[in-house]
């Protein structure tokens, strides 16, 4: 059998196995055909049902088992995956200019809220940043962050008009757990004049906490509004 013809039939079985799931005539768990009764059926080499099986376990539609046969999966959770950048990169990275108006810098005892939303049972000391960043002078996102000034010694002398604190945690402590949630809304009044927005103007809200072990280093609120208000990701399968 030369290439090509073992390339079309191994698309032809794949393409019937799939259209059986599909269909439901073959469900989840169920045992499908064996690769001998497939090479009956298809007139193919033994060689080319496993090839076409193979790919299809590989793609999520079969799971194959040592000594039992070949059944059909359950389907697969998807994940929406998307990078968190530093701001100031994504603007110079589309050739604009990045500004930031620095509203707040300080050192605060944290009130219930504050602590509710950092993540620590305990009020403590938290240093609080509110920043407009500024794409060639509009403003682009409106960051409140909370954060353990343990976590970034220096905190209070950070550059924030050239430098972002996310960049800085990551170069101190490159933490990789963490929480977010992410929602629609519409902006308070203090946000509305920090990002020169109306009031009916819908945004995107990120909420997201990063932690180190089962203490909070950072939170942070993020917003973007009208057009601003994207997030550009990959969808992926899950597997296990």
């Amino acid at each position: 059998m030369d290439d090509t013809l073992g390339q079309s039939l191994r698309s032809r079985i794949a393409a019937h196995v799939i259209s059986q799931i599909v269909q439901g005539a073959w469900k989840e768990g169920d045992r499908i055909p064996s690769e001998s009764e497939l090479t009956h059926v298809f007139g193919a080499s033994r060689m080319t049902v496993h090839h076409a099986l193979r790919d299809l376990t590989a793609r999520g539609f079969l799971i194959r088992r040592s000594g039992a046969g070949t059944y059909v999966a359950p389907p697969r959770p998807y994940v929406a995956t998307y990078l968190h950048r530093d701001v100031i990169k994504e603007i110079e990275g589309r050739g604009a200019v990045h500004e930031a108006h620095v509203i707040k810098r300080r050192i605060i005892e944290a009130d219930g809220a504050q602590a509710e939303f950092f993540g620590c049972a305990d009020l403590k000391p938290l240093f609080h940043a509110v920043i407009v960043h500024l794409e060639n002078g509009e403003p682009l996102e409106l960051e409140d962050r909370l954060l353990d000034p343990e976590e970034l010694p220096g905190c209070m002398t950070v550059d924030l008009r050239h430098q972002t604190l996310f960049s800085q945690l990551m170069l101190m402590r490159p933490y990789r757990d963490g929480s977010e949630s992410t929602r629609a809304i519409l902006p308070a009044k203090q946000d509305q004049v920090l990002l020169r927005i109306e009031a009916n103007t819908p945004c995107l809200e990120v909420r997201r906490r990063s932690w180190r072990g089962d203490t909070c280093v950072t939170a942070v609120r993020l917003l973007r509004a009208g057009k601003n208000a994207v997030m550009d990701g990959l969808v992926k399968s899950m597997t296990f």
